[in-house]
């Protein structure tokens, strides 16, 4: 019985990918549910929105395809964590990691909140969603590589 329990029990990694997924749920649910500008208001802060943003249909497209790319990066984490094989897995923590990544350096580089760009790093916290998101998922995630012993799939021996 303990062995099954030991196969059956998800690893480290698989729980970092299950909650990287979640994580990306709220604010696909939120802009597909109420559309890109109540729901972009409700997620980053109607303080960031201007008066020429309600009418940018390029902005309505940016926030509609981000939302799809997100609901499609919830289920990549939802699959590599069930259905991959160790191997997969870990790359597809390691690209997710690569993501977040790319996320800070945008939250650097062009900030909203009216805050200064890099060098300053007040943009990782002008946006109330890139700590809770991304930071989640590289704790998680960076978890579940670094410190997973049963993720390589290898079985332990006694």
């Amino acid at each position: 019985f303990s062995t099954l329990m030991q196969t059956m029990a998800p690893s480290l990694l698989q729980i970092g990918l299950t909650v990287a997924g979640l994580l990306l749920a709220p604010p696909v649910i939120i802009i597909l549910g109420k559309g890109p500008i109540v729901g972009g208001k409700e997620l980053i802060g109607e303080e960031n929105w201007h008066p020429a943003d309600l009418e940018s249909t390029l902005l309505f497209h940016i926030f509609y395809v981000d939302a799809f790319k997100n609901l499609l990066l919830c289920a990549l984490c939802f699959a590599a964590a069930f259905l991959f094989e160790p191997n997969a897995r870990k790359l597809t923590a390691i690209l997710m990691l690569f993501y977040d990544f790319c996320g800070l350096v945008v939250q650097l580089i062009a900030p909203i909140g009216g805050v200064d760009p890099f060098p300053s790093l007040d943009g990782l916290t002008s946006n109330p969603l890139v700590l809770p998101i991304l930071g989640g998922q590289i704790v998680m995630l960076g978890a579940g590589l670094f410190f997973d012993g049963g993720a390589s799939g290898k079985k332990k021996t006694d």
